[in-house]
C-alpha cells in the first residue's frame, strides 16, 4: 500500500484531508460527520455519509494547504509501488496527484465561501 511507504510528514496530512472526506482509515472506524451539524438519526443508511460544518471544512482547508506542497514527496513511494496492482488505479504519479488536488479544492473552496460540507456515496 502507497500510504504504508510515504514521508510521515505528507501522509499524515493526506491521512487528516481523506479522513476528514472520504476514507474510513486504516481501521474502517472514522467518523465522517461533525457532531450536531446534522441531525443524530437521518432515517437511513446508505454509503458513506459526510457532514463537515464550516469550521471543520477550514480545518481541513487549512490541513491541506500543509500538505500540498510536499506531494512531490510521494513520487518516490509511488514509483516504488507502482508494479504492485493496488497502485495500478492511476496511469502515472500526476494522474495520482491530480486526484488529490481534486479533493483539496472541496475544503478549500468550501471554506473560501464559509459553507460546511454534506457528502452521501452509494
Amino acid at each position: 500500500m502507497l500510504r504504508d511507504h510515504a514521508d510521515p510528514m505528507v501522509r499524515t496530512g493526506l491521512d487528516t484531508l481523506l479522513l476528514g472526506l472520504i476514507w474510513d482509515g486504516p481501521d474502517g472506524e472514522a467518523e465522517h460527520t461533525d457532531p450536531d451539524f446534522l441531525c443524530d438519526d437521518l432515517g437511513f443508511s446508505y454509503g458513506l455519509l459526510v457532514g463537515r460544518s464550516p469550521e471543520s471544512v477550514r480545518e481541513l482547508a487549512a490541513t491541506w494547504e500543509g500538505a500540498r506542497p510536499r506531494l512531490g514527496g510521494l513520487r518516490g513511494a509511488f514509483d516504488e509501488q507502482a508494479p504492485v496492482p493496488a497502485a495500478r488505479w492511476f496511469r502515472d504519479f500526476e494522474a495520482f496527484t491530480d486526484l488529490l488536488e481534486e479533493w483539496g479544492r472541496v475544503p478549500t473552496e468550501a471554506a473560501r465561501r464559509g459553507w460546511g460540507v454534506v457528502g452521501l456515496s452509494e
